[in-house]
């Protein structure tokens, strides 16, 4: 018996949806519905039969919920038993996006470390494909950053947030009394960056030929050079927040980028985890995520 497929087929009894389930398990409707039939052909049974638009459960299926629910249970506390008995102390490595300006992962990382004092746990910010390689390679277990590929199977994708897009601006800017800003106002501007030096040219790239940036680019090396570029008006700074951010008279001000109907820039922002390296540890942090991004996720 496949475990992926027992995890759905529990989820699918548990919440009594096909669509929760997948939405829970980060996953499409479809391969929920497939892991289930192949669960079925493999035991000889039917699990599930239709009931008007919905489905109940059969005998067979009530029995593998309920045993199938402790089942992964015990594999849970299993594997946090067994870990138990590592002379290396657990670690949990966190990568997030550096044009994120809010709180949440802060808070998530502070929460973790409540419910766990002996798990070392480390979060660095970095630019996107210093993030990416480094979820490939190990250095990092969990990811938050915007989604700027398709979805891969490879990956869990938990959908945290759609993120408000602003530009950092100096006070002393012509922009800094201005309600929005559209692309196409900032062409004669510089637009300030923070990459590694070998992942400049991608960032680059990415910010002009996907997103459309046609101006000039500056880059960083850190977050606060970042905003101290941007306090001495050298040129703005693109920046995410979960909720929209007031105007105010602070040295650095934020104005929303806004399409050619005037409507705000928003964009995908995930926890991502490759599901070959998925643990307890890991699932438990995007659980907290999903707590404190979760309410505005569909906003």
């Amino acid at each position: 018996m496949f475990l992926r497929s027992l995890e759905y087929f529990c989820a699918v009894a548990r919440l009594g949806s096909y669509r929760r389930a997948a939405k829970e398990c980060f996953v499409s409707q479809s391969a929920i519905s497939q892991q289930i039939k192949a669960l079925e052909a493999e035991l000889g049974v039917a699990l599930t039969e239709r009931k008007g638009r919905g489905f109940v459960l059969t005998l067979a299926g009530e029995k593998l919920a309920r045993g199938g629910q402790q089942i992964l249970a015990d594999l849970d506390n299993l594997e946090q038993e067994v870990r138990g008995f590592s002379v290396k102390k657990q670690e949990l490595h966190v990568g997030y996006l550096n044009r994120y300006a809010g709180w949440e992962i802060q808070a998530a990382v502070a929460a973790f470390a409540r419910r766990h004092p002996d798990v070392v746990i480390t979060a660095q910010s970095g630019d996107h494909e210093a993030l990416y390689e480094g979820i490939l390679d190990g250095t990092y277990d969990i990811l938050v950053s915007d989604r700027r590929r398709q979805l891969s199977d490879k990956f869990e994708n938990q959908l945290l947030f759609l993120g408000y897009d602003y530009v950092e601006v100096s006070e002393v800017s012509h922009f800094a009394r201005c309600e929005c800003v559209s692309i196409s106002d900032l062409v004669e501007e510089a637009c300030i960056l923070v990459a590694q030096t070998n992942k400049r040219d991608d960032e680059q790239k990415y910010w002009r030929e996907t997103l459309g940036f046609d101006c000039d680019f500056l880059f960083a090396e850190t977050l606060e050079e970042a905003h101290m570029l941007v306090a001495s008006n050298r040129g703005f700074f693109p920046i995410e927040f979960r909720e929209p951010v007031e105007l105010t008279d602070a040295v650095l001000r934020y104005i929303p980028i806004v399409d050619g109907e005037g409507i705000q820039r928003r964009h995908e922002y995930y926890a991502f985890w490759l599901r070959e390296r998925s643990n307890q540890l890991v699932r438990e942090f995007s659980q907290i995520l999903a707590g404190l991004f979760g309410k505005n996720a569909s906003n």
